[in-house]
Order: C-alpha cells, then structure tokens, then sequence
C-alpha cells in the first residue's frame, strides 16, 4: 500500500511540474512576442515619421522652386531637378528597405506619395524647362535591319545631345512593333530606362541599369539584367519578362508571366492572370553585373508578392500565382526563333504569348 501511495504521489508530482513548466514556457513565448511587437511598432513609428519628413521636404523644395523659377539661372534649375529626382529615389530605396515590417496599406500609402512626388516634380520641370523631347519614335526609327544582322541596336543611333541627358530616364524605347532591341551594359549601366508602346518585340538590357520602367506593352518579352532600384510596369498584356530587382511594381496588367528575382516584397495591383517564377535570363557578364548593382543575389523572395486587390492573409490571391512544374525557358533558342520568324516576315503573335510552349 506504501508503495502503490508512494506512485501516485510521484506521478502527482510529475504532472505538477510539468503543468508549471508549460506554463512558464507560455509566459516566455508572450513575453518574447510582446517585446518583438513593442520593437517592431518602435520601428514603424520611426519610419512614418522619418518618411512623412522627408516627403514634405520634397515638397516643400518644390513649391519653392516654383516660387523662385524667375530668379533662377537655368542651369540651376537643371541642378534643383537633379537633386530633388535624386532625393526621390533615395526615399524610394527607404522605403523598399522597409517593407519587411510594413503592412500592405502602409506600403500602398507610402507608394502613392511617392508617385505623386514623382509625377509633381516631372510636371514642375516640364513647365519651368521646356524642351524637346527625346525618344525614339517608330516613324523615325532607321529601316529594318537585313537578313543577315541579328539584333536593332537603339543607343548607337542616338544623337550625342540624348546620351547626356539628365538622371531622370536618360533612355527611351517607343512605338515599336516586330522589333528585337538590344541595349549593351554601356547603353543602359546605372540609367534609368523607359520603355512605352511597344508590340510583339523581342527587348534585352544587357547590363545593370539604375531602374526600368515600362509602359503599354502587348505580346512581348523582356529579358534584363539585374537592376539597382525598382522595376515598374503598368498595361502589360500577355508578354513574358525576365527581371532581377530590389522592388517590382506591377499595375493594371493580365496575362503575363514573370521570372523573377527580387530582394523585397513583389507588388501588384488591378492585375489578372499573372505567372511568377523564378530568374533565369543569363548572359556573360551576368556576374559582374550583380556586382556592380549592389543586388544581393543570393537573397530571392520572389514566392513573396503583395497583391493590394487581395488583403485576406488566409486565402490566396486569385490574380497570381506560382509557376509550377514547367521547364525554365531556353532564351537562346526562343531568340533564334523570334530573329528568324521576323526575318522572314512571318511574325505570329502566340509565339510571345505567355503560354506559348516553344519558350517554356
């Protein structure tokens, strides 16, 4: 009898102590969230009030420089816009920094300020300095190219004046239709690229630009190098794009399949059918160029995109998902095929679709 008493007074015991150690492993866990959550809000706060700051500055530089255009010499104007384009896009950087430990209206919120500096800043200095645009337009593009030649080469044909532009998208691709153009490292290595209007074309960018952007696009691919800053797209329709970046903004676009590597979180907004995968355009001098963007290419999160239309964090996004179990595409082999079909005027427009199977 002693000793079936002395059992269960252990076996008491052994539950008492194991009910207080769930307990105090309980109390720790709460403890260490609360105190993860106080560092994290610390961090939030700092940087609301951090990017409000400097928001208004911009701001406020701006509407000073209006204030004050009469006085100003041209080139220090030119220098102003410069600077206040500069102080943008280093906010810009703040911010992709940040979106770890924002929310997803923060993050929004933020952006938009930052669009509206963008556009304010273009619109202020459109009206306080004048001047011809530069582009290359598709009525004044030299002839196609002939059979034997394999690439368009955009930044050779630009006049000197337009290789010195200001740091504010220094080159420009538009109205093109049928086109394969190739921009080498020295063309695009830290500029910031735009490209509008373009069909059914063939686009590489060789080297590391700054940043690309990329307006009304249909049935085309895009391969690029890895980029400094940001991507930004808006009403891509069925095209295919390759793209290594610190941020990716994609807006009122369907039907497009991305390969991607990005260090931050993926954004896209008003989108339908859109395909995510992972990087894999590759040319010679790839490794340099990661190097000299500063693009940390071991660190991949492009599983990890933020989709301001979807804000339920327990039901998938029906606007993107993950390729899965397709072949990485043979870019060699679908640029041989696209200079061929073009050379020979036999274009068809499935052969940049999204689900064409020659590219997957």
């Amino acid at each position: 009898m002693d000793d079936d008493s002395g059992n269960r007074k252990d076996q008491v015991l052994e539950r008492l102590n194991k009910r207080n150690k769930d307990r105090q492993n309980y109390l720790d866990v709460k403890s260490e969230q609360r105190s993860k959550e106080s560092v994290q809000n610390e961090g939030v706060d700092y940087f609301a009030q951090a990017f409000g700051q400097r928001a208004f500055d911009i701001e406020q530089r701006l509407k000073k420089l209006q204030s004050s255009s009469g006085d100003a010499p041209p080139t220090d104007l030119s220098q102003n816009f410069a600077d206040i384009t500069l102080q943008i896009q280093e906010l810009q950087r703040y911010l992709t920094a940040s979106t770890m430990f924002l929310s997803d209206f923060k993050i929004k919120s933020c952006q938009n300020i930052l669009n509206t500096l963008t556009s304010t800043n273009e619109e202020v200095r459109q009206r306080l300095m004048p001047k011809k645009k530069f582009g290359f337009s598709g009525k004044k593009t030299a002839p196609k190219q002939k059979p034997a030649a394999d690439i368009d080469s955009v930044d050779s044909k630009a006049p000197k004046s337009q290789q010195k532009l200001g740091s504010n998208f220094s080159w420009t691709v538009s109205n093109r239709k049928n086109e394969h153009i190739v921009l080498k490292s020295g063309q695009v290595n830290g500029q910031d690229i735009t490209i509008s209007n373009v069909s059914h074309c063939l686009l590489e960018l060789q080297g590391h630009p700054g940043s690309v952007q990329v307006s009304k696009a249909s049935n085309c691919t895009l391969l690029c190098g890895p980029i400094a800053r940001s991507f930004f797209a808006e009403n891509m329709d069925k095209c295919t794009i390759a793209i290594a970046c610190q941020q990716l903004r994609l807006h009122s676009s369907q039907l497009t399949r991305i390969y991607l590597h990005v260090t931050c979180r993926a954004i896209v907004e008003d989108c339908q059918g859109i395909e995510i995968g992972e990087y894999n355009y590759d040319y010679p001098e790839i490794e340099s160029d990661y190097l000299s963007s500063g693009l940390n290419k071991s660190q991949n999160n492009y599983t990890d995109v933020a989709d301001f239309n979807w804000l339920s964090p327990d039901v998938p996004s029906p606007n993107w998902s993950l390729l899965k179990d397709y072949p990485d595409p043979n870019w060699n082999a679908f640029r041989r095929d696209f200079i061929s079909n073009n050379n020979n005027n036999e274009h068809k427009e499935d052969h940049l679709g999204v689900k064409d199977p020659s590219i997957i």
